[in-house]
């Protein structure tokens, strides 16, 4: 009865044993075909794809997110095999829901706009989020028979707020933002007034909070874990977090150094970064070289790839972003309370408030933090306490009177 299933078993396993995978992978598919296997006895069942789906879709609520991904993955190889008899995917198209189409009617000005988000330095994620937003809007539009921009009224934007459903507002209030862009877009083109995008709600408004960084203490735990530091993982946490601390790096940049990014005769690392596609050139302290030379020779397996961060077991690939928050969180702890964070994001804003208390100007900073505007400096302002105290207010004439009865 099971003959079908356990051949696919096999044959995902020898594939994944070729492939030079590590035990900690075939561990997982063993351990998700094993239980889908109980699964199948249990009840005297044939294997399905559509029976695999729906013990899926009860493991979820069960089951870790971290579990559940993978035992996702195991049915996914055992079905493909089952189809055709050999594993050729890497990546499975796991949510099957249609995709919205942007009606013909506003094709081309939707085309527009996204060039233009294009042009302005905006990334694939963020056009693709534009995008999507723009199109379920649009799609309200056509829906209603509003086929033309004479029709977009601020009742019809108001309407298509009221009946849009998402999981949290904070979403609602990202896709909100996005479309009014794109009337703000169509605005400037004089198609619609200026004044349309006021119809959009808006749920809450922009929060400005103190930036968090390390404290003193934290800084040396910091630096004492690096000077600690042998295995593998160790060394290369320790070199992450000196170019978070003592660079400012961000974590995608991290991930994405490249060999050929570091002059070790210049002392310099240069590279372009993800965010701001702005190229950024940066010497760097001794301490930070002396992690990085440690980390390449001790702790990086040996492997042709450019990048200077790799996974540290076979098949080897580039360093996923996910890590730098592990290290973060191998260096400086686990969270104590809600209140608490963690990051590599936290070293940076540390790197930025001590450039800011040593008395570096506005423009410096924004250099070394890679930032495309000045302006985004103004966050640290209020991390440097000495500075702040000069801007007290005294209490002189606004003292409490006593009020005798």
């Amino acid at each position: 009865m099971y003959q079908q299933y356990d051949q696919a078993v096999q044959t995902v396993l020898e594939y994944l044993q070729q492939k030079g995978f590590s035990r900690s992978p075939l561990k997982q598919f063993q351990k998700a075909s094993w239980e889908f296997r109980n699964y199948l006895e249990c009840r005297q069942v044939e294997y399905s794809p559509d029976l695999a789906k729906a013990w899926l879709g009860a493991a979820k609520q069960v089951f870790p997110t971290w579990k559940f991904l993978g035992f996702r993955r195991a049915m996914a190889l055992v079905e493909e095999v089952v189809r055709t008899g050999a594993v050729t995917t890497l990546a499975f198209p796991y949510d099957r829901r249609p995709k919205l189409q942007v009606p013909a009617c506003y094709e081309s000005l939707l085309d527009s706009y996204l060039q233009e988000r294009k042009r302005d330095g905006n990334q694939p994620s963020t056009l693709c989020m534009d995008a999507h937003a723009c199109i379920r809007f649009l799609v309200f539009l056509e829906s209603q028979g509003i086929t033309s921009l004479d029709g977009l009224s601020p009742q019809a934007i108001k309407d298509y707020h009221a009946q849009a459903k998402h999981e949290t507002a904070e979403g609602k209030n990202a896709y909100t933002c996005r479309i009014r862009g794109f009337v703000r877009f169509l605005a400037r083109k004089r198609l619609v007034p200026e004044t349309l995008e006021f119809a959009f709600a808006s749920d809450k408004a922009e929060r400005v909070r103190i930036v968090t960084s390390l404290s003193t203490d934290q800084v040396e735990t910091v630096r004492n874990y690096c000077r600690a530091s042998s295995s593998p993982t160790e060394l290369r946490n320790a070199a992450i977090a000196l170019l978070v601390l003592r660079m400012g790096f961000r974590s995608i940049d991290v991930c994405n150094l490249r060999f050929s990014d570091i002059f070790w005769k210049d002392r310099t690392i240069s590279i372009v970064q993800q965010k701001t596609r702005t190229p950024l050139t940066l010497p760097f302290p001794i301490e930070v070289g002396n992690m990085l030379a440690r980390y390449i020779s001790e702790g990086r397996p040996e492997c042709t790839l450019p990048t200077v961060f790799v996974s540290l077991y076979h098949p080897y690939r580039k360093m996923q972003s996910s890590r730098c928050y592990r290290a973060s969180v191998a260096i400086l702890g686990e969270k104590a309370s809600l209140e608490d964070i963690r990051g590599m994001h936290l070293l940076r804003r540390t790197f930025a408030s001590r450039l800011l208390a040593a008395g570096n100007a506005v423009p410096i900073i924004s250099v070394a933090l890679g930032h495309a505007q000045e302006g985004s400096v103004d966050e640290y302002l209020a991390t440097d306490e000495q500075r702040m105290r000069r801007c007290s207010i005294g209490l002189a004439g606004i003292e409490i009177q006593k009020v005798f009865a």
